[in-house]
């Protein structure tokens, strides 16, 4: 009957293994933003992710993005707490990125409070597509 249960059990863990691999995995490059203007490279079709902090506690948010003609956001923008359960603690945003077409393409987004016309920091990232 041990044998039994045993042989069930890592029958599920391999069949897991094996079918659930192209679940985990993550083919994305992942690009922190860490200010001014940056650029990064990829192949075209490519998917990168394109990450920085934010703290939606103070009001500041991160305008919808502007992107050149060719460029793809890929689902939309996502938030993760840095520290769940935390109030008030800060978080990460982040956006998808592609494009079909070898080329340069920017991606540009502001950080500021929805009713104010000054932003407190601007993202521009040129994308490089080859």
């Amino acid at each position: 009957m041990k044998k039994i249960i045993i042989l069930s059990l890592a029958s599920i863990v391999l069949f897991g293994c094996v079918f659930g691999a192209g679940c985990i995995s993550n083919d994305n490059i992942e690009f922190s933003y860490s200010g001014g203007e940056q650029s990064i490279s990829a192949k075209a079709g490519e998917i990168i992710t394109i990450t920085t902090e934010t703290n939606p506690s103070t009001g500041y948010s991160w305008t919808e993005p502007v992107v050149s003609e060719g460029l793809t956001i890929v689902g939309t923008g996502s938030y993760s707490d840095a520290e769940p359960g935390l109030v008030g603690a800060g978080g990460f945003c982040y956006w998808n990125v592609t494009a079909e077409k070898a080329g340069t393409y920017t991606f540009t987004t502001e950080y500021k409070r929805p009713w104010e016309t000054e932003s407190i920091s601007t993202i521009k990232v040129t994308l490089i597509f080859k």
